[in-house]
């Protein structure tokens, strides 16, 4: 396995994920007793964690005291969603995903994730679709609250667990200049996909290596592929 691929998930491989956000404002009312919601900050591109701290702050409520039950929160939100992901619908796979999956698993590519959502949660959502198998490893939101660290934790667990060699090798899909961040602060390949809410012209602000309408044409995403890790 000579090469990473790491995606995102909301916006990048699935929309219209059920229950997530409803997981957060229970855990807000069980664990703080503040009814809130994640719409009152900008909470695209955020992992789980800082979007709990940013949105209890906005409440008025101290770093100190936030971080004192994050724990508990991450655990109200897991066992919340949990328990009512099968009732909701099923996410939307976005366009050319589930092929692309399956040519680069196929081609013997290593597979992972680097997403801001709490691991289980991230694994609920690909499981409702049946993607999850795809993804060997990855960086989560209950790994960390900042998403640099959440790629370079993905090539470290790469490097422990499959015997990765880290060389000009790793690419990182996204749909938010927050993932092109990460990833050239991490110094991999990043590659912005307009299937979010941000512009070509945003993701190519943020740095982004290459940006694609969407993950529909394999052929072209293997040739970067390919041609980078050459």
């Amino acid at each position: 396995m000579d090469r990473l691929l790491l995606f995102d998930i909301d916006r990048t491989l699935l929309k219209n994920a059920k229950g997530h956000r409803d997981a957060f404002t229970h855990a807000f009312k069980e664990v703080y007793d503040i009814d809130t919601t994640i719409d009152i900050i900008n909470f695209n591109g955020m992992t789980d964690q800082q979007i709990i701290i940013e949105v209890l702050q906005k409440n008025n409520l101290s770093e100190e005291d936030i971080k004192t039950k994050i724990k508990d929160c991450m655990t109200s939100m897991i066992e919340y969603y949990d328990n009512i992901k099968n009732n909701c619908d099923p996410p939307t796979i976005l366009a050319g995903v589930k092929k692309l999956l399956k040519e680069l698993d196929k081609q013997n590519y290593l597979i992972g994730l680097v997403t801001g959502n709490l691991e289980p949660i991230a694994r609920g959502k690909l499981e409702r679709v049946k993607l999850n198998q795809f993804f060997k490893l990855g960086g989560f939101g209950s790994d960390d609250i900042n998403r640099t660290n959440l790629v370079k934790l993905a090539i470290k667990k790469a490097e422990e667990n499959f015997d990765f060699k880290f060389d000009k090798n790793v690419f990182l899909f996204g749909d938010a200049p927050q993932d092109m961040n990460a990833g050239n602060e991490a110094g991999i390949i990043t590659i912005g996909v307009t299937t979010g809410i941000y512009s070509k012209e945003q993701l190519e602000n943020a740095a982004a290596n290459y940006v694609i309408d969407n993950l529909k044409n394999t052929r072209k995403i293997l040739n970067i592929v390919l041609k980078k890790a050459s």
